[in-house]
């Protein structure tokens, strides 16, 4: 027998347990009634952070102290999301059935992951009844169009064609004038709809699909892949699939060369082949046998076989000589030479050029290309024989200028800096150099810098450091940035410092006193010659007044976040309705911090001028904007990020100083998407992911999605001879070339191919990126000339514009990933 407190009841061991029991159930049920938010923000915290875990154990936590709050708040369907990233489906899988049962208002979206998980299970069927709940339950969804496609790819890869046929025919676009409509969407609709009529035994109906994608192209000089798809369905069409790939079918040839070109152009040269060669064999006399002969060549080149191509190349000359399409052959031929190391055939050939084709469009290359012959084989002064006679022969034009250039890069290479001091005065006063529209071009920054590196090399530090200052230093200034890397390293280098120093004292000095404009030159002037905190602090904060004072430099973009998505944490069910559909979809996923799925809903919300309640109150323009741009870069979206600020960035100064660009602008100019992705794969194959993300900011400007005119594809813009190379490193079986658009999957072949490359330049960035774009082989060529492992040095040497540039922006992107993140891409 027991009391209570006044000593008065007595009450059993039972009654004691119980009243304990309410007490102690009431208290946690207080607790947390008084710290739902608390919860809340760890959890949005964790998921933040990528701490997934956290947030998982957090979310059952909260689930086992109350379930009505998980529910109400859909707590549910984000675990499933977080689960998912982790990989772990079956949990993931539990709580998307859970979201989806207690019909609530993400359901669409808990099917949509249902379906996916589903479909990678091999669980078709399943895949097919979710996919039409959604249909069903949500008719205005915006995964409409990602449903329909589904769909009919899961009926087709169900072998049930009919139904693929009435769907996609259901689908296909009309425009105005009563034609399919030639976009992406539809072609890609065409080529299954082609497929599935194959499949179900109803050729005609599938060649008419075949010949609209080869014959309707919105640009007949680059056929894309769906016209790829197209060409080989008439040409199993035609010869039947036993002979596909093995013999071209019997057509005419102008049918033979158009099909051809569409494989010539998709890199598909064995099949390319096959009609090149049906038009020599079956047409002699066609007026087509001399270009598919040259093409033959063409695709051996490009494939490296070089000396077949030498083979194909030659017999136009021989059959063909006074043909146009002979004069290339024997370009070529000269350049497949080179590749395979015979540099006095290369040369004989390019002499040959020049001795037929004196009036030839392209004549310098033949001029330029034996410069660089005899460079690779060691022989500068006859080298530097050829580039006085590529300047005599075209004295007063531009190739005179390339010319020189080649001049001044073998005397830096002889480490001869008078010699190419005196031509880069020279070459400074060349109206056009070239930049990067023409090969071997150069540019002013870049001709400043390597007179700054001649004048440094033979101790002129002080003209050296004036001529450095000179070239304006920003975020995508490639040769300011190296400028500036100059300058620090002349301060920490003995003989030069007492130079950078007395510099460094005229800048403070004469700060005082000056105009705005002249206290920002100086004060960013000083700021690359020291980088101690003290003066860069005091440097920056000139810097930051002046900008106060200077029109121009106010120009910077942005936008006030405005507040979308619900706030308060639902402790009993709310009614919706129809006519805010998408906001309400957009609250809830917001309010989880679920950015990819939520933004576009609330864009939706903001686009639908027919339902003024879906609307954010009164917002500006431009803070609208900048909100969806925040708000996608978080979602991982980061293409939509910087599509809108780029071009609102345009109209700041090159030379905006990098430490006072607000953060916020930074992440939306050069955002980190898919860290997950790249620290799982980029880590471990020693490469940075901060120089996968200056590639990807330059391949694809981060939109996983993106094809190019030649068929690269995602993120990281992998042609298919390179990606096949990839997979079979990777061990990846049936690889399909669309899997590349998966932004893990990109990411990871990015990052095997960048460690290849790393492997080959150790240390080199420059010469990597320059080989992502431009080829190892060619990068090897390059490095060797300069016979040196310095960047500065290296980098002039390559010859491809297009690489150039390719580096120029990479590594400025690089130069700025650095320095506002660090390894594990979190903030500096």
């Amino acid at each position: 027998m027991k009391f209570s407190d006044s000593g008065n009841l007595p009450i059993n061991t039972a009654q004691f347990l119980l009243i304990c029991f309410f007490h102690i159930f009431n208290l946690n049920s207080f607790l947390f009634a008084q710290n739902p938010a608390d919860t809340h923000r760890k959890i949005e915290t964790a998921v933040e952070s990528r701490d997934y875990q956290t947030a998982i154990s957090e979310l059952e936590n909260l689930e086992k102290s109350d379930k009505k709050i998980f529910k109400l708040n859909n707590y549910d369907y984000l675990l499933a999301r977080l689960a998912e990233k982790r990989g772990d489906f079956a949990l993931a899988m539990a709580y998307y059935q859970a979201n989806a049962v207690h019909n609530s208002v993400l359901n669409e979206y808990a099917l949509w992951h249902l379906s996916q998980i589903a479909r990678s299970s091999g669980n078709l069927m399943l895949e097919r009844i979710y996919l039409q709940k959604i249909q069903m339950l949500a008719p205005e969804s915006l995964l409409t169009e990602a449903v329909q496609t589904r769909m009919a790819r899961s009926y087709f890869e169900s072998k049930n064609f009919d139904t693929t046929i009435r769907i996609i025919n259901n689908r296909i676009e009309i425009s105005d004038k009563g034609q399919t409509k030639n976009d992406a969407r539809n072609r890609e609709n065409l080529v299954l709809l082609a497929r599935s009529y194959l499949q179900s035994g109803k050729p005609n109906e599938a060649r008419e699909v075949f010949t609209r994608l080869t014959d309707n192209l919105s640009n007949p000089a680059q056929p894309d892949d769906f016209a790829l798809a197209g060409a080989k369905g008439l040409d199993e069409l035609d010869g039947g699939p036993e002979n596909f790939g093995k013999v071209a079918p019997q057509l005419p040839d102008n049918e033979h060369l158009r099909r051809a070109a569409i494989y010539q152009f998709n890199r598909n040269f064995a099949l390319a082949r096959l009609h090149f060669q049906a038009i020599v064999e079956r047409f002699p006399t066609s007026n087509y046998v001399s270009n598919a002969l040259y093409q033959i060549g063409r695709g051996f080149a490009q494939e490296g076989n070089y000396p077949q191509a030498i083979q194909w190349f030659e017999r136009v000359q021989a059959k063909f000589p006074d043909d146009d399409v002979s004069r290339d052959a024997l370009s070529q031929t000269a350049s497949a030479y080179i590749r395979v190391n015979q540099s006095k055939e290369a040369i004989l050939h390019y002499q040959k050029f020049i001795e037929k084709y004196p009036n030839a469009d392209n004549l310098e290359r033949a001029y330029l290309n034996i410069v660089d012959i005899l460079r690779d084989a060691g022989e500068d002064n006859e080298a530097l024989s050829w580039t006085a006679k590529t300047q005599a022969a075209f004295k007063g034009k531009l190739p005179e200028a390339i010319a020189l250039f080649a001049q001044v890069r073998i005397h830096i290479a002889q480490k001869d800096w008078k010699s190419a001091l005196f031509d880069l005065n020279s070459l400074s006063t060349f109206p056009d150099p070239g930049g990067t529209r023409v090969p071997g071009g150069t540019n002013k920054a870049e001709i400043t810098f390597l007179k700054g590196f001649a004048l440094e090399s033979y101790n002129g530090y002080a003209e050296a450091i004036d001529t450095y200052l000179s070239i304006p230093d920003g975020r995508g200034e490639y040769y300011g940035w190296r400028a500036t890397e100059r300058l620090k390293a002349l301060a920490n280098d003995e003989k030069a410092k007492p130079f950078v120093v007395q510099k460094l004292g005229e800048l403070t000095t004469n700060i005082k006193g000056q105009a705005a404009e002249m206290q920002r030159k100086s004060a960013q002037s000083a700021l690359r010659l020291n980088d101690t905190p003290e003066v860069q602090e005091k440097m920056l904060a000139i810097v930051r007044k002046s900008y106060s004072q200077l029109p121009e430099y106010q120009k910077v973009p942005g936008g006030k976040l405005l507040e979308a998505g619900r706030k308060e944490i639902l402790k009993e069910k709310r009614e919706t309705t129809t006519e805010n559909y998408h906001k309400t979809l957009a609250d809830e996923l917001l309010f989880l911090g679920l950015y990819d799925e939520g933004t576009p809903e609330l864009e939706k919300s903001l686009n639908d001028s027919t339902n003024p309640k879906s609307r954010i109150q009164n917002p500006k323009s431009d803070d609208l904007n900048y909100t969806l741009a925040v708000f996608y870069k978080r979602g991982d979206m980061a293409n939509r990020a910087v599509g809108y600020i780029e071009p609102l960035w345009k109209n700041v100064p090159v030379d905006y100083q990098l430490e006072l660009i607000p953060r916020d602008r930074i992440e939306l100019l050069y955002p980190a998407p898919y860290v997950d992705a790249l620290l799982k794969f980029a880590p471990e194959r020693n490469v940075d992911p901060r120089f996968l993300l200056a590639i990807m900011r330059q391949e694809s400007r981060y939109r996983a999605d993106v094809k190019s005119y030649a068929a690269a594809r995602g993120l990281m813009q992998f042609i298919s001879t390179t990606a096949d190379k990839i997979a079979k490193e990777l061990n990846k079986e049936n690889f399909n070339q669309d899997e590349l658009y998966n932004p893990p999957t990109a990411i990871l072949f990015g990052s095997q191919y960048l460690s290849n490359l790393f492997k080959l330049f150790p240390n080199q960035p420059s010469a990597v990126a320059a080989s992502y774009n431009g080829g190892e082989d060619n990068m090897t060529r390059w490095f060797a000339r300069s016979k040196s492992v310095d960047a500065d040095r290296y980098v002039p040497e390559i010859v491809f514009s297009q690489s150039k540039d390719y580096v120029y922006k990479v590594m400025a992107n690089y130069r700025v990933y650095q320095m506002f993140y660090d390894e594990q891409l979190k903030p500096r």
